[in-house]
């Protein structure tokens, strides 16, 4: 069952992967007609606009790709780029929310507009909200937008222009994506939290922090977090993606641990990881107390390796002959190669931005997939073990496997007869024997809908002993309880046809659903109830003892477009107009 849910579970984040890469492909592909002229500088020391802009001492060169990637450097670069005037408003996208500071100057004709971006500016003062950097450019302008960026990231600045209506599109196709993406994450750390509390298992809860942390590394990657999560906190904007990346590599070490079993198999690999966890918690507290510079390389320098040992790790195990082995060295070796084309991609090997942006979340994704299959097997492993212990158990006890199979039958239909009685319970006065009001209300949905559907009448009862607070101060709660059992019988004694039902509603207080019974007939059966109770009295142990009820009537109208609602509060209201009359007595709706 476990494999059939992981399985279903797989399809559809592969079905999801190909969504989300394959929009965000189709939005970062250069459009037709968008391609911008840019030219850009370096320098080491801080420059203002006055020192670049008609300045003949400073060299442009111009940028071979709109995909602007120079690495880790502490320069600060500068870009210029001509923009013409179209008829049309449009916004200019800076695809990479990790630049620490980033300056725009729109210098037009007559006028010069500063924007002060980057992830180290509040950020609700951005001119367009959007988890990277944009700024509008109206329809009929013309000007020169020059740029300086600084960052302790890689320095990175794709460029990109298109329409409003583009870019909006493009921006909500890909939250779509995104949140489909991250609400996929959260429902696994969900899902393997509630199986870490129903079976106690480590590895449930260790896979659900481990989840729950690569979710906020991704969003940081991405500004996500910053977006909508931590809008107020440049702090945690600043060392999120060394903190979460930590962190996840300590959960990771840690249910590598608890899921491989190493110390039943190899207590060497088992203190490696131990290690691995160690220098995790160290990165952590680089990442909360150093500079982003310094945490960012601490974590990328332990990243490929820890991923690494794991991968080794797992073909220990495969070599060894494990199942589950062979998807968590998968799943690793997957994952490895994304951090390994990410950390290339920061330094500036890779030029693609496509890796770049988005290798770590294709490998984790794949990953993610990989090793939830691995938590199924390895629990299904684990269920086998346990069987295979049970039977030598049982093998040394019995000594037979007849013998064996028939305690195992006979178990089984004990549960069968305990889920049985448990449900009947569920829906079972414990005093009357009745069905209860939980009982009621789907009962009357579904005689609703049988009327509904046979075009026949549907009437409902309620039922209510006259004064039965005071029988129950004068004579006691016991002689009550008796008062109500009696009546519990006497109601299921009238109501003898098999579509009729009888609940307690609650406390002295009854339903009746009689099918296919119409109004007059349902009167005239509450008429002989009434009478029935008032002449013959009921049995207890304070000797016999005279009630009278009152009852409401009503008939459901289903053709009319009535609902069970109003068949409910019709009678209800007609059993209260009995009481308000003088009780014992019958009113019909």
């Amino acid at each position: 069952m476990m494999r059939w849910l992981y399985g279903i579970f797989g399809v559809g984040l592969v079905l999801l992967l190909t969504l989300w890469f394959g929009v965000n492909a189709q939005a970062e592909a250069p459009q037709a007609g968008n391609e911008l002229d840019i030219w850009y500088l370096s320098s080491e020391q801080q420059l203002t606009l006055a020192d670049v802009y008609d300045n003949d001492s400073v060299t442009w060169e111009p940028l071979q790709s709109q995909r602007a990637s120079f690495g880790y450097t502490k320069d600060e670069y500068w870009f210029r780029l001509s923009i013409d005037s179209a008829s049309y408003d449009r916004v200019l996208h800076v695809g990479y929310p990790l630049i620490d500071y980033l300056n725009l100057y729109w210098v037009k004709a007559n006028d010069i507009t500063t924007y002060k971006l980057g992830d180290r500016q509040p950020y609700y003062q951005r001119p367009i909200l959007t988890s990277e950097f944009s700024v509008p450019i109206p329809a009929g302008q013309a000007g020169v937008m020059y740029f300086s960026a600084r960052t302790e990231s890689s320095m990175r600045l794709p460029l990109s222009m298109r329409s409003e209506t583009q870019f909006f599109d493009t921006q909500m196709q890909k939250r779509l994506a995104e949140g489909i993406y991250f609400g996929v994450l959260l429902c696994m750390a969900v899902y393997n939290l509630f199986g870490f509390v129903a079976s106690r298992e480590p590895e449930f809860g260790l896979y659900s922090l481990y989840t729950l942390f690569f979710g906020g590394l991704m969003l940081s990657l991405d500004g996500l977090g910053f977006r909508y999560l931590w809008p107020e906190s440049l702090f945690l904007q600043d060392k999120g993606i060394p903190i979460f990346g930590s962190l996840t590599l300590l959960t990771a070490a840690l249910f590598a641990y608890q899921l491989l079993r190493l110390k039943q198999y190899r207590r060497t690999l088992a203190r490696g990881l131990f290690i691995m966890a160690g220098l995790s918690f160290f990165t952590l507290l680089v990442g909360i107390f150093a500079s982003y510079r310094i945490s960012i390389h601490v974590l990328l320098t332990l990243a490929a390796p820890g991923c690494l040992y794991l991968l080794i790790v797992g073909a220990y195990l495969w070599r060894k002959g494990f199942v589950y082995a062979r998807m968590f060295t998968i799943a690793w070796g997957t994952l490895l190669l994304s951090v390994m084309a990410k950390s290339l991609g920061y330094l500036g090997v890779i030029d693609s931005m496509f890796i770049q942006r988005h290798a770590i979340m294709l490998g984790s994704g794949i990953e993610i997939l990989l090793l939830s299959w691995v938590l199924a097997v390895r629990y299904n492993e684990q269920r086998r073990e346990k069987l295979e212990a049970q039977q030598r158990y049982n093998e040394e006890l019995e000594g037979s496997v007849e013998e064996r199979t028939f305690e195992l039958q006979i178990a089984l239909r004990e549960l069968q007869d305990v889920n049985a009685e448990l449900e009947k319970r569920n829906y079972e006065d414990s005093l009357t024997g009745l069905y209860n009001r939980r009982y009621f209300s789907q009962q009357i949905e579904k005689e609703y809908r049988r009327a509904y559907r046979s075009k026949r009448p549907l009437s409902l009862l309620m039922v209510d002993i006259d004064h039965f607070k005071k029988v129950n101060d004068t004579h006691g709660h016991f002689i009550g309880d008796q008062i109500l059992k009696g009546m519990a019988d006497r109601l299921k004694d009238s109501a003898k046809r098999p579509g009729d039902i009888v609940c307690r509603y609650g406390g002295e207080e009854f339903a009746v659903i009689l099918a296919d019974c119409s109004q007059a007939q349902a009167e005239a059966f509450a008429d002989r109830l009434v009478t029935q109770v008032r002449s013959q009295p009921f049995n207890t142990d304070s000797g016999p003892r005279h009630i009278t009820i009152s009852v409401g009537v009503a008939e459901l109208n289903s053709q009319s477009g009535q609902s069970t609602e109003h068949l409910f509060k019709a009678a209800d209201e007609a059993l209260y107009r009995a009481k308000r009359e003088g009780r014992d007595q019958v009113v019909t709706v």
